[in-house]
């Protein structure tokens, strides 16, 4: 597996992956400024988790993501169009969105390059957001397992975005200038199927580990639920959020 390349994941992550709450989005739509009816892209979209909840909020969503096996899972509603593109290279035109986001998603990009191409697609006073659900391994018992026995196993694996200066890089470019921050914890509650499906949906620890060793941990993270009888975990997270504008 390439390190990037979700096709063997899309239904893993589309199965497991959490949401984000509806109030929160529409906190960050507030700070954007921007009203239903309004051009949005949500770039990295991946099967199109948030892309689909911004739709459901009245946007009109371009959902853009390079991966086609992702791209084919994302949900049939009214105001969301799916198209191929990348952080660096969207296929959109020049000022015609008032929006941009990017969830679970910016830590794939080359900010030199992803950075100016945002603002080229914003309208003037547009504003990017990007947003991670962090998992809380410390109020969960099942996370703070998977975790210890992730630490043993490949403890080279990093997610990538946790304890980065978000603000900074956003800003490192000059295309933008102001940062505004927020966070939002809530809770997932997830049966035992999607609960391992969560593990199976992380490119960098499959490609950390490789598939005989994520076997391994799949094979600990069951007997861990069987041992404490879980047929269903709480998954506790807090939504982070960085929104800039020029």
């Amino acid at each position: 597996m390439a390190i990037g390349d979700f096709s063997a994941q899309a239904e893993a992550y589309a199965r497991a992956r959490p949401g984000y709450p509806a109030g929160f989005v529409r906190e960050l739509a507030l700070t954007a400024g921007v009203r239903a009816g309004d051009a949005v892209a949500d770039v990295g979209a991946g099967t199109g988790i948030f892309a689909g909840i911004l739709a459901e909020l009245g946007f009109a969503v371009t959902a853009i993501e390079p991966n086609a096996a992702m791209r084919t899972l994302a949900p049939a509603i009214s105001g969301l169009t799916t198209c191929a593109g990348t952080f660096e290279a969207t296929g959109l035109a020049d000022a015609s969105q008032r929006w941009v986001t990017a969830a679970q998603a910016f830590h794939w990009a080359d900010p030199p390059r992803a950075l100016p191409e945002m603002r080229r697609v914003l309208a003037p006073g547009g504003a990017l957001t990007v947003l991670w659900n962090d998992r809380e391994n410390e109020r969960s018992p099942a996370l703070a397992f998977v975790a210890a026995a992730i630490r043993r196993a490949v403890p080279e694996w990093d997610e990538a975005y946790r304890g980065a200066d978000w603000s900074a890089l956003l800003r490192s470019t000059g295309d933008f200038a102001r940062v505004v921050t927020a966070e939002c914890s809530h809770v997932v509650t997830m049966s035992r199927a999607r609960f391992l499906d969560l593990w199976r949906s992380h490119n960098r620890l499959m490609e950390a580990a490789g598939s005989e060793l994520l076997a391994e941990l799949q094979a600990e993270i069951e007997d861990f639920l069987d041992d404490e009888r879980l047929a269903a975990v709480d998954v506790p997270y807090v939504c982070r959020a960085w929104t800039a504008t020029s």
